[in-house]
């Protein structure tokens, strides 16, 4: 019956995630994705499974405990997605991963680890406004194809708050925590390529700088007002603990007031728009943040659609200032993602209530990730 439901293509595409389920556990799987897929109403549990048109065929129950007792683990079918995402890309080209967080509103009383979080589309700089429901890290890759990039999200750990984990007694994890497990998640299942992490200034900071695998390498945006040094100087025979790093240098908002900076004209493609801005690159340590590794910051004036100056850093201080601009830019297909997938998919459909499993147990040591559904 769902065979004649689906296209034969996306049907063998779900035969990928065999190893990921038990034998009626992946009959259920193949029911749910596909339903969804399919679903043009709520997209809630009952919903899916009506438009997969597999009432009858199982007890509606057995489809909500898959979500909520079934022995299966996200982060494992997050892994095969991996390597079914990386198989689109060229086998020499580096793996861009944007990484950010969304808030997914709900309402109602019986959604499983919902909470209070700060709602960012609302919010302005001098009153906050929060929201009921849940907050995912997303970690997606990049894929370009008719003539357009697409972030598709394949790992995603539910972030909960410090109150919801005191009252499940779980320990807390802050979302950038979450998001440098998922990284060294990837970086293990793709040992052989380079992985490029893309983040907004929420995630470029130390908990994904340092000590990160030697495959990975991250481009986000920094602060105008960054304590900045010099590298460290040589050891001169002297005893004691040698520097780990130099003298303080000028923040990247001193240096751009300068009248003497050395500005230069850069023409590069962000947003599928060719426009010339003027930057000012500098390398230096960013002690805080890199430790004693040097990192390339841009400073960037004319920024579609920023007023003020902003300011890039690369880990990696061999890419050009045109270079780090423009795979800064590649971070927005996510936010597209976040857009296309509570517009369309149903992601904040009402009733639709996440929840999460912790029976099963993980490949690898990672924070809490599942999505499933709980509504009727």
């Amino acid at each position: 019956m769902l065979d004649s439901c689906i296209v034969p293509s996306f049907a063998a595409l779900l035969q990928q995630f065999t190893a990921c389920f038990t034998a009626p556990s992946f009959v259920t799987f193949t029911w749910l994705a596909s339903g969804w897929v399919l679903n043009l109403r709520r997209h809630t549990v009952t919903e899916t499974v009506r438009a997969a048109q597999a009432v009858g065929l199982k007890h509606i129950s057995s489809f909500h405990r898959f979500f909520s007792r079934g022995r299966w683990v996200t982060d494992e079918v997050g892994l095969v997605m991996v390597r079914l995402v990386v198989s689109l890309l060229p086998a020499d080209a580096v793996v861009v991963a944007p990484v950010d967080d969304t808030l997914g509103r709900h309402t109602g009383k019986c959604i499983a680890a919902a909470s209070m979080h700060r709602d960012p589309l609302l919010s302005t700089a001098k009153r906050l406004f929060f929201h009921w429901g849940h907050v995912w890290v997303v970690l997606s890759i990049n894929v370009y194809c008719f003539g357009k990039t697409w972030a598709l999200p394949v790992l995603l750990p539910l972030y909960r708050s410090k109150k919801r984990c005191a009252k499940d007694g779980r320990p807390y994890r802050k979302t950038t925590e979450l998001a440098r497990e998922l990284v060294e998640l990837l970086a293990r299942a793709l040992p052989d390529r380079k992985i490029l992490v893309v983040g907004d200034a929420a995630y470029t900071n130390g908990s994904l700088i340092k000590a990160r695998p030697a495959n990975v390498n991250l481009i986000g945006r920094g602060r105008l007002d960054a304590a900045l040094y010099a590298p460290r100087p040589r050891p001169r025979g002297r005893r004691g603990r040698p520097r780990v790093r130099g003298a303080r240098v000028r923040s990247p908002a001193a240096r751009a007031i300068r009248k003497d900076a050395p500005w230069k004209r850069v023409k590069v493609t962000v947003y599928g728009k060719t426009v010339t801005v003027r930057v000012l690159v500098m390398d230096a340590l960013w002690y805080v943040a890199a430790g004693s590794e040097l990192v390339r910051l841009v400073v960037v004036r004319d920024f579609p659609g920023h007023e003020r100056d902003d300011v890039f850093v690369s880990t990696d201080p061999t890419l050009s200032a045109q270079t780090i601009i423009e795979r800064f830019s590649e971070r927005w297909p996510l936010e597209v993602t976040f857009h296309d997938s509570k517009g369309k998919l149903g992601f904040e459909d009402p009733r639709t209530a996440p929840s999460e499993r912790s029976n099963a147990p993980r490949p690898w040591p990672c924070g809490p990730t599942a999505s499933s559904l709980s509504g009727t």
